[in-house]
């Protein structure tokens, strides 16, 4: 039987393999081409076949009816990068990247769908009103807003940061967004800490699976405020001493803005720790831990949490910084049982629409097993770790 080439257009082979990060001879070998077969490809000067079409879009991650568009999608993978990261990579992307900002696109689709056949208009409380003037103002508006969209009326007392992971999660996910982890600990944290892709309806929310707790803690309300402020980007939320650019000034407010979410002055220049601290010693990290411990929060952000309500200086900072190697980038565990794992990941908040969809028959067991990614008879446990 002949092979039947494939009619695509040799830019959107290029575009494929580009923004999948591989060099054409990397994408060969993957592929199973003779050496130099893709650039003929993307030269036109030869023709995959369906075939081999089939087998480069599992390669670079690419549904195989994207490669017959004759461009690439609008705004398709353009991102906002924020990062603070060599001026060379600036930009790059690894492939896992790349495959996370699509299952995000493909994960809002799926509920915009089921919103669809259900009829219904999903939550738009995370909207912050144009009236709000100042950052105080934001901060409270979206402090109150969270807490009223909160399975409990009050973030846990405990000082376990997963809890407070999950409340703040819960609270975002009820408010309208979608907020999800990546998978497969693929995206290392150097790379990426969290994303935010901005929609008038349900925005979305990426977390790094591999960064520890504390950090996804703040990582996740750092892109609610990006989401506040209608903007979206590709962050490392870095806190920079010294602004010299209008992304690291952005950058510096959605962080501003997410410490006062967590750590409210009040309450923090009120607590037990900052009364006891003599004024003008070193912060232990003893003091520094007890700090932290009511807002989940990691030891460095409560620091500069100090810093800028004038308990600790910037200089202190600065070298509890260059002291410590592993406190910004920390890595969590990205194993453990598969159904806890893989409801994180999705987002449980998703699981559960997805799942609640299906018990009302909007969808079929196989729509629901594609949408969540597991077999059929996966879905009622899937569906009953996501309630925890």
């Amino acid at each position: 039987m002949p092979s039947i080439p494939a009619l695509v257009d040799p830019g959107m082979l290029t575009w494929a393999r580009t923004t999948a990060n591989l060099e054409p001879k990397a994408a060969a070998r993957k592929i199973g081409l003779p050496e130099g077969r893709v650039e003929e490809w993307e030269q036109g000067s030869t023709r995959p076949t369906v075939a081999q079409l089939r087998k480069a879009a599992t390669v670079y991650r690419r549904s195989l009816a994207v490669f017959y568009l004759p461009e690439p999608p609008a705004g398709f993978e353009t991102l906002r990068d924020f990062r603070r990261v060599a001026a060379s990579s600036v930009g790059v992307w690894s492939t896992a990247l790349h495959a996370e900002y699509r299952r995000a696109h493909i994960q809002r689709d799926a509920l915009l769908d089921i919103a669809e056949l259900d009829e219904e208009s999903l939550s738009a409380a995370w909207q912050s009103p144009g009236s709000l003037d100042n950052d105080v103002s934001l901060a409270a508006w979206g402090s109150a807003t969270l807490h009223e969209h909160a399975v409990a009326r009050r973030p846990p007392p405990s000082a376990d940061a997963y809890a407070h992971l999950n409340f703040w999660t819960t609270a975002i996910e009820e408010s309208g967004v979608l907020v999800m982890t990546t998978s497969g600990g693929e995206v290392e944290v150097d790379e990426m800490r969290a994303f935010s892709l901005y929609f008038d309806e349900l925005p979305v929310v990426v977390l790094n699976g591999t960064d520890s707790p504390r950090g996804r803690l703040f990582s996740l309300v750092h892109e609610f405020v990006h989401l506040l402020l209608h903007t979206e980007g590709l962050c490392d939320t870095t806190t920079d001493t010294v602004l010299r650019s209008p992304d690291r000034q952005l950058e510096a407010r959605c962080n501003a803005v997410a410490a006062e979410i967590l750590m409210p002055a009040a309450d923090v220049l009120a607590s037990l720790v900052v009364a006891e601290h003599r004024p003008g010693s070193t912060w232990s990290i003893a003091e520094l831990l007890e700090g932290a411990k009511p807002y989940g929060v990691s030891v460095e952000a409560f620091l500069r949490r100090l810093v800028t309500l004038g308990s600790a200086t910037l200089a202190e900072y600065r070298l509890f910084r260059a002291s410590r190697s592993d406190g910004v980038v920390t890595r969590g565990s990205s194993g453990g049982n598969f159904y806890y794992t893989k409801a994180r990941d999705l987002g449980k908040g998703y699981v559960r629409r997805v799942a609640d969809a299906h018990r009302r028959t909007l969808i079929d067991s196989v729509t629901a097993a594609t949408y969540l990614d597991v077999k059929v008879e996966q879905i009622p446990r899937l569906a009953e770790v996501a309630q925890v």
